[in-house]
């Protein structure tokens, strides 16, 4: 009968001792991808506010060119119900430009 007790007493142990290796390779394995997410979370955020910072350039740009060149009174309303093809052509190439500064920023 000892036997039995000091088997399943060396089973227990075996099992507690698995369950723990298991339970510290879980633990590190959900801190390393935490460290990733975390990292990927940085790197989104900084190029987001990299990506704003330069629209924000591009548009105080714009609205200087704008104010310079007298088209700040124009009625810009009635230019694109007059010509709705122009409106959407200066739209597509501003997309294009702010596109091409985002693409060609360092990472």
């Amino acid at each position: 009968m000892t036997d039995t007790n000091g088997l399943s007493e060396n089973a227990q142990a075996t099992v507690r001792d698995a369950g723990e290796k298991i339970s510290d390779k879980v633990r590190e394995v959900g801190d390393k991808a935490s460290e990733t997410f975390r990292k990927a979370n940085d790197k989104v955020n900084q190029v987001a506010k990299d990506g704003l910072k330069t629209v924000g350039q591009f548009a105080q740009t714009a609205q200087k060119y704008v104010e310079e060149s007298g088209l700040a009174g124009a009625d810009v309303r009635e230019i694109v119900k007059r010509e709705p093809w122009i409106a959407l052509g200066i739209a597509f190439a501003a997309g294009y430009v702010a596109a091409q500064i985002m693409r060609r920023r360092p990472e």
